[in-house]
């Protein structure tokens, strides 16, 4: 997959959506305005990315979806192993739709939420106590923009604080890791489309399973999906890790820009990076191994050989 598909895009589009948010966060954080004026800011911003988004993809339909046109039918099984994945997603998302299993400890999303819409300022009123700040919040978490993307969605749609954050966003994060996850598939076995469901299919088990214990990714992801490190985990880092297949360094810079953003400890900042340094690293190392590089270009010969 040497050109952008219309999954990369639309994890592009997300990132560019965390983007807007910073954006917004950060004029009421430092130009002390109030979050309904952040709110609307952030509408309009994401009003002019909708209609660019739109107008780009009217423009390169045809050369984004070319070579999907191009693929051979879906056989039997690999329809059953995508109907079989697709109940997976559709257990996982009706878990997270039943709340019995969020796991709030230390996280105070909801109440720093309920405190924008109610004050109408951002980090002005302690969600704790209810009193303004009587000492300075650390300047690296005052700066992350979750709580205003997910106070904006709660003011424009009326919705709950609770239901926004511990059910809706953690489900639009799920599928977006299951995109993420599909384009690395779609990396790793680009000519197998039964190897590509498997994966998937594989991929969806493991995130049941690994969802018994906290700090695992299955966990982030379904007991509390509205966290900055549910979404690196789940959408950013695969991504990344099919970025580096492709050699796309761009879209790489574009995660540890979103990481930042999201991800408010100072040891989980710049994970995006490190992935993609040791793979870089790797990608040396296996050149200089005797013999690697030498099966390398027969491996390109090969494909070529087979595309003439």
């Amino acid at each position: 997959m040497k050109k952008n598909t219309f999954g990369d895009y639309l994890i592009i589009g997300e990132i560019a959506i965390i983007g807007l948010a910073e954006i917004s966060h950060l004029t009421g954080v430092f130009l002390k305005r109030s979050f309904a004026d952040c709110a609307m800011l952030l509408a309009i911003l994401l009003c002019a990315l909708l209609i660019t988004g739109v107008g780009f993809l009217a423009v390169r339909w045809k050369d984004i979806f070319a070579e999907s046109a191009g693929e051979p039918r879906v056989s039997g099984t690999e329809k059953l192993l995508y109907a079989m994945f697709a109940l997976i997603v559709i257990s996982q998302l009706i878990f997270i739709g039943m709340g019995n299993a969020i796991y709030r400890k230390g996280d105070m999303t909801v109440e720093t939420v309920e405190s924008f819409l109610t004050c109408d300022r951002i980090y002005q009123v302690n969600p704790m106590t209810g009193m303004p700040y009587t000492e300075g919040m650390p300047s690296r978490l005052k700066i992350l923009c979750l709580p205003t993307l997910y106070g904006s969605l709660c003011k424009w749609t009326g919705l709950p604080p609770a239901l926004v954050v511990q059910k809706i966003v953690p489900m639009a994060v799920l599928l977006g890791s299951y995109l993420s996850f599909s384009l690395l598939g779609r990396t790793l076995f680009a000519e197998d489309g039964r190897k590509r469901a498997c994966f998937l299919l594989l991929v969806s088990l493991l995130l049941w399973v690994g969802s018994y214990r906290y700090g695992i990714e299955g966990f982030d992801l379904l007991c509390c999906g509205w966290r900055g490190v549910a979404v690196r985990g789940g959408v950013l880092l695969p991504w990344v890790v099919s970025l580096c297949l492709r050699r796309k360094w761009f879209g790489i810079l574009l995660c540890a820009a979103a990481e930042g953003c999201i991800v408010w400890t100072l040891y989980g900042c710049g994970v995006c990076l490190a992935v993609a340094a040791g793979m870089t690293a790797a990608r040396i190392i296996c050149r200089r191994i005797p013999g690697m590089a030498d099966r390398g270009m027969t491996a390109r010969a090969g494909e070529k050989g087979d595309v003439k």
